[in-house]
């Protein structure tokens, strides 16, 4: 690894360490995506808000953190597991190399899940959240819903104690409990009124349009289906939801974005009722699927 060495300053100010930043970083992000990372970097090694920032560009940093940041961001790491945090619906949450970096596209999935939950009027939703990860998603419903009952899973012994440590910090209980939904004996000994997940979904040959530094620092257990198999998941989520999902539950899950239609077919299928939404971005990455009244008859 070579080594940065910093141009002798008596004191670093934001618009020195900007300058700097931008020199020693100028081939791994473009403009856009240099402006946010410093501004993160300035709101960490200043404790400033990014308004203040901007305002005072006499604010001093400490070169030495700012110096050891910018040699692990050329390592291709991202900068949520050297900072050790991300912000997810509002709420700042530990992660780091055992979970994925929770992203914007599942915060539409958690409002879509809480707008139903208003709209239908759930007194007190029991709910599962399957390869929770960091726990941002049972986190944030737990913490906007209190009277939810709420339960994680994962496979990861090491991700659930980054969840157990998030609902720590906001002083939640939550279920966790670690075990795998590939496995058909595994068992809750409870129901659900609603299941959500954000699985696995990206088959090998994916791989090689992925950028590195998720390839290298995100985990793959979280990330890569284990047969080729895209839905692979999405199947054995909706035999596990045949046993343990309410009469008239629903399931909500981050899609794959180029399998969006054969994950709700698969659904369809089943005989549930299924809705599809798009992200942000116009990608089709979440279904709703929810199950038929008992009674229901064609």
């Amino acid at each position: 690894m070579k080594l940065l060495f910093f141009p002798f300053f008596a004191e670093m100010n934001i618009r020195e360490a900007k300058k700097y930043f931008n020199q020693q970083c100028a081939s791994l992000f473009d403009k856009t995506e240099a402006e946010e990372i410093f501004t993160r970097i300035a709101e960490e090694l200043t404790t400033k808000s990014r308004l203040a920032i901007k305002l005072d560009t006499h604010l001093e940093v400490d070169d030495t953190r700012l110096n050891d940041m910018i040699v692990q961001l050329t390592t291709q790491k991202p900068l949520q597991y050297i900072l050790g945090y991300e912000w997810f619906y509002n709420h700042k949450l530990f992660v780091n190399e055992h979970v994925l970096i929770p992203r914007p596209e599942t915060e539409e999935l958690v409002r879509w899940i809480l707008d139903t939950i208003k709209t239908e009027q759930f007194i007190t939703p029991s709910i599962l959240d399957i390869g929770t990860g960091s726990g941002c998603i049972p986190v944030v419903l737990k913490k906007e819903i209190l009277r939810a009952e709420v339960a994680a899973l994962d496979i990861s012994q090491a991700a659930l104690d980054v969840a157990k440590q998030n609902a720590m910090t906001y002083a939640l209980t939550i279920d966790f409990m670690q075990g795998d939904i590939l496995d058909p004996n595994f068992t809750t000994g409870k129901n659900f009124d609603i299941i959500v997940s954000n699985p696995p979904y990206i088959t090998t040959p994916e791989k090689a349009d992925m950028e590195e530094r998720v390839l290298a620092f995100e985990p793959d257990q979280a990330l890569f289906v284990t047969n080729n198999d895209p839905l692979q998941f999405y199947k054995a989520i909706l035999l596990f939801s045949e046993k343990y999902l309410a009469s008239n539950g629903t399931i909500f899950l981050e899609l794959n974005r180029d399998y969006g239609l054969q994950t709700k077919q698969l659904y369809d299928e089943a005989g549930y009722v299924t809705a599809l939404r798009q992200d942000m971005y116009g990608n089709t990455r979440m279904l709703m699927a929810k199950k038929r009244p008992t009674d229901f008859h064609q």
